[in-house]
């Protein structure tokens, strides 16, 4: 009886290793780029409830954009001293909702935990730390700035209704709180972002610049900031985008005041103004930047 010879030769087993490695090379970025599409749109999602959330808090506070943080001066306590983030929490019932699912960089350990510079276990000084750290930057600078007044500092959000183009003018987005040496995304996200330009370019010689946070004539001291601006020419800052980032293959996702929502380019961020480090660019065509109110 003729013995059949069943087993692998080194020469068939390599062919085979070969194969494998191609065909995994050919669908581990289809295999990536849908993990990440997936991840975009998680986020986006997140993004819509959380416009859905402040479009309910306008409508229950005078049509109005909220302010950073409510902090008043008299009997400061956990009660009345909350972000933009707490403030929506009770419209969107879910911490989880502020974290952008393609985030997975470290975050500190106490972030949950209650604030003891507020009210020591008050429940309602929970996630005050945290919400610093929510992965959507709001646009405060130019729908709810800090105005500094011979009364000391006053937030001012705007109306919604002031909103000339609410289609393409900018809300959230995507965010982070800092990077390392090496340019990684650290620390989770940030809850404020800052525009890429400030002023208006004149448009004439010797006109004053006007202020697009204010819509007054140059100023420099008497708005709140974060920071000054973007840093183009640091890659590795955390304000590179003036504190967004794209999470998601490159690309970040951006909420507008319509709460419509949509993938951008960082690139795409700038459309309208030129980009210099601290505000030294300006809007050359409002019509097209998607930051200030118009």
């Amino acid at each position: 009886m003729r013995r059949i010879n069943l087993a692998f030769t080194l020469v068939e087993l390599l062919v085979v290793i070969a194969i494998i490695s191609i065909v995994a090379a050919v669908l581990f970025p289809i295999f990536v780029g849908a993990k990440g599409l997936a991840y975009r749109e998680s986020c986006a999602s997140n993004l819509h409830q959380i416009s859905l959330a402040g479009a309910a808090y306008s409508t229950d506070y005078d049509d109005r954009f909220m302010p950073i943080n409510y902090q008043p001066a008299s009997t400061p306590n956990s009660r009345n001293d909350r972000t933009w983030v707490q403030m929506l929490l009770p419209y969107v019932k879910d911490f989880a909702i502020f974290r952008c699912p393609a985030d997975f960089t470290g975050r500190p350990q106490s972030e949950a935990t209650f604030d003891q510079d507020l009210v020591p276990g008050d429940a309602d000084s929970q996630y005050y730390t945290a919400s610093q750290r929510s992965n959507y930057g709001y646009n405060f600078q130019n729908l709810a700035p800090i105005v500094k007044t011979p009364a000391g500092w006053m937030a001012e959000p705007r109306e919604t209704t002031v909103v000339a183009d609410p289609g393409n003018t900018i809300m959230y987005m995507d965010s982070v709180w800092s990077r390392l040496p090496s340019g990684t995304p650290s620390g989770g996200g940030s809850w404020l972002v800052v525009p890429p330009c400030r002023y208006y370019e004149p448009t004439a010689a010797g006109v004053p610049a006007v202020d697009s946070f204010t819509g007054i004539v140059k100023t420099v001291s008497n708005v709140y900031t974060t920071t000054y601006g973007w840093e183009p020419g640091s890659p590795n800052a955390s304000n590179i985008y003036g504190g967004a980032w794209p999470w998601h293959l490159g690309r970040l996702n951006v909420a507008e005041v319509d709460g419509s929502v949509h993938s951008l380019d960082p690139s795409q961020l700038t459309i309208g103004c030129n980009v210099l480090g601290q505000w030294a660019g300006s809007i050359r065509n409002p019509a097209i930047y998607m930051w200030d109110i118009k």
